[in-house]
């Protein structure tokens, strides 16, 4: 808005229009005058106004045939229709149309001073709330390409996670087929010289446990899909002492049978069931080993 509020007197009346100049700037506003219509459409065009007197009744129409030109042009002019007739429906239509306000003729200088002041107020107003509803749509614009970027993010999240799942599959799939090869081939070439020994005199005292080792890596290669993974996570010696376990036998028989104490083989027991997580001490170690698959340890 200007510093000093520039004012356009609309009239067909010269002498009016003089005596109204003065009064503006008397009151500190720069005033302009016309007394023709398309001068008045000329100059609303060409320049900007913030209040305009505009007079009904003027030669060669009506003053307010020239509002929706003013709108048009600078929407937030302040439109003040001045006519020396108290005609309601003129009020009304001019009200309707887009004017601030009506004055009756002759126009005192204390009322029109208090008529610009109260015009300047409202549009001081105006157009703080312009202001207000363009940086609130400024705001709007922004949240919306935040949230359109986060969609993005989110979309390429789910994304990325899908093909994460994906590659995890694939990995435990490629797994699982590499273990089965290890198995397989650790079976073709391990228990054809275990079962050798077996069979030499010579190792007749550790038949007992080359049976047992031949049984284990049969076990782990046939039954692999479930419990296979009992081999990583168990030691050679928890594996051995699982395997009697299932089998029935209890701490002192797998004791004699692997020549150790029986604490160690206790020991060793609490370590199977801390390392397979059983933690409830009721649940027998020989009941979980046997629900797992029926090829493996048995």
């Amino acid at each position: 808005m200007h510093k000093v509020a520039q004012i356009l007197i609309v009239d067909d009346d010269p002498s009016l229009c003089f005596i109204l100049e003065e009064m503006v700037r008397s009151i500190g506003m720069a005033a302009e005058s016309v007394t023709e219509l398309s001068s008045a459409i000329r100059m609303i065009e060409e320049k900007y106004y913030d209040i305009i007197f505009l007079d009904v009744y003027m030669v060669g129409g009506s003053g307010l045939d020239l509002i929706p030109t003013i709108k048009h042009n600078c929407s937030d002019t302040i439109i003040m229709v001045i006519s020396g007739y108290a005609d309601k429906d003129i009020a009304v239509k001019a009200l309707r149309l887009g004017a601030f306000d009506l004055l009756e003729k002759p126009i005192e200088r204390e009322l029109l001073s208090h008529a610009i002041s109260r015009a300047l107020r409202a549009l001081r107003l105006d157009r703080k709330v312009q202001r207000l509803v363009k940086a609130l749509k400024e705001k709007k614009s922004e949240l919306m390409t935040q949230l359109k970027r986060l969609e993005s993010l989110n979309s390429r999240l789910i994304e990325t996670n899908n093909a994460l799942s994906l590659l995890a599959q694939n990995i435990d799939l490629e797994r699982d087929a590499m273990e089965k090869r290890i198995a397989l081939k650790l079976k073709s070439l391990v228990i054809p010289a275990l079962d050798k020994f077996r069979r030499d005199v010579a190792f007749h005292h550790k038949k007992f446990e080359i049976n047992m080792l031949i049984k284990q890596i049969d076990d782990l290669t046939t039954g692999f899909s479930t419990d296979a993974r009992l081999a990583v996570t168990l030691s050679y010696t928890e594996l051995c002492i699982a395997s009697l376990i299932k089998n029935g036998l209890n701490t002192e028989q797998i004791a004699e049978h692997l020549h150790v104490a029986s604490s160690t083989v206790k020991t060793h027991r609490k370590n199977i069931r801390k390392k397979l997580k059983i933690n409830n001490s009721q649940y027998s170690l020989r009941n979980y080993l046997s629900s797992k698959n029926t090829h493996s340890l048995s």
